[in-house]
């Protein structure tokens, strides 16, 4: 087993309980922007497209007291690359093995939402070794209509201000980069091949698996987490009420769920649910 000289590097430098580091690894042809806070055991923290590391923002305060988080932005988002302009979840689980490789960490626990989550499900069948336990919020086995409309309604139609401001926010290459987003996004529209995990795939997944889901997603129907929690062997199932995609709050949007979902969070890593 590899050491993990990156988190005795940390401790080394000093970086204390709620420090940060940002930096870039080269992988599978795109440059890999990350953030890493806290020490202690890793925990990967995945956001959604069109988002960027600024999603967990106010995650990490809490959950860098137990955990040394490595927060990166998916290829094309934030800080990161991608020189060919092509986004599949396939080719993003590839690029956080990548990462993980560099930084040396073997096993990992994992937090992801929406296409963070769905990258956790490409990696947890990829290999079902490195992956210790997860959490998948507003996660899909495939993409049904309503996600599909909403994809081709957001690259066709003219952006609102808020919404261009938030986009703005998170990707520094400002709309050139963000259209580039879009497209990437509507391209999801016309796609059954990259996000189309059956039963018997799914059924491979080891690691003991958190199922977070709002009853109200307009991408993704809760009838496909409960799908999802009746696939993956060692799985469990919350769903949230008069809640939407960002069950939560990984995107910015209150959630009237965030202390009791912490709590939830804390019970869950710490295997207390064996």
């Amino acid at each position: 087993m590899k050491k993990n000289v990156f988190v005795l590097c940390l401790l080394l430098l000093g970086l204390g309980s709620y420090g940060q580091d940002g930096n870039y690894i080269e992988t599978n042809g795109v440059k890999i922007y990350y953030e890493t806070y806290g020490s202690g055991e890793p925990l990967l923290l995945l956001h959604g497209f069109l988002g960027s590391h600024l999603n967990w923002s106010s995650w990490i305060e809490d959950l860098s007291k137990e955990y040394l988080l490595i927060i990166p932005d998916l290829r094309g988002h934030g800080r990161s690359t991608n020189p060919s302009n092509i986004f599949t979840h396939e080719l993003s689980a590839t690029d956080m093995f990548g990462l993980l490789d560099k930084l040396e960490i073997d096993h990992f626990k994992a937090i992801g939402h929406s296409s963070g989550a769905i990258t956790l499900m490409y990696m947890a069948t990829m290999d079902t070794s490195r992956v210790t336990s997860m959490i998948l919020v507003g996660g899909a086995s495939y993409m049904p209509a309503e996600g599909r409309s909403i994809a081709k309604g957001l690259s066709n139609e003219p952006i609102g201000d808020d919404l261009k401001s938030w986009l703005e926010s998170r990707h520094p290459g400002g709309e050139e980069q963000y259209r580039k987003l879009l497209v990437q996004f509507r391209n999801m529209a016309d796609s059954y091949d990259d996000v189309n995990f059956t039963p018997p795939y799914l059924s491979s997944i080891k690691c003991q698996t958190l199922i977070i889901h709002g009853d109200r997603d307009e991408f993704y129907p809760f009838d496909i987490a409960v799908s999802l929690y009746k696939a993956i062997p060692n799985s469990f199932l919350w769903i949230m009420p008069h809640t939407t995609h960002y069950a939560v709050e990984t995107n910015g949007v209150e959630s009237i769920w965030h202390d009791v979902a912490l709590k939830v969070f804390a019970e869950f890593l710490q295997g207390k649910w064996n």
